[in-house]
């Protein structure tokens, strides 16, 4: 299955894993600054988690957002892949894990998962004031 594109009520969307501050802090610097969001949300569709843009999700909230572009996929796709960042501190992570966290709002640490996608998620120009 082909990645969906939407503008996704942001209040529907569940992250899995925690920010980190100064991460977030450039990245609300890049959206304020360019006034518009260039690359999605990767999210699960049948629960709307959050697989990759935790950072881009927080920074549209903290801006006042209402809704957040993402690329809406099939967990269950093959072309999903789940690995850790290398300096993690959780060193296993299951797809069943990572759904589990999002829907019990129990996030993980900032950079715990690392999702590897086998197809191309084409980078975006959406106005900041579209999204609010």
């Amino acid at each position: 299955m082909q990645p969906q594109f939407a503008l996704v009520d942001i209040g529907r969307l569940r992250p899995h894993e925690r920010t980190q501050p100064r991460l977030l802090a450039k990245v609300l610097d890049e959206i304020r600054g360019t006034g518009y969001v260039r690359r999605a949300l990767l999210v699960e569709s049948e629960h709307l988690v959050i697989l990759d843009g935790h950072h881009r999700y927080e920074a549209l909230l903290r801006l006042g957002c209402v809704r957040a572009p993402a690329f809406l996929v099939d967990y269950k796709d093959d072309g999903i892949g789940l690995t850790t960042w290398p300096d993690a501190t959780v060193k296993s992570v299951t797809k069943a894990e990572v759904v589990d966290r999002g829907l019990r709002g129990d996030p993980f640490p900032p950079k715990t998962t690392r999702h590897l996608v086998g197809f191309d998620l084409e980078d975006i120009r959406i106005p900041l004031d579209d999204l609010r």
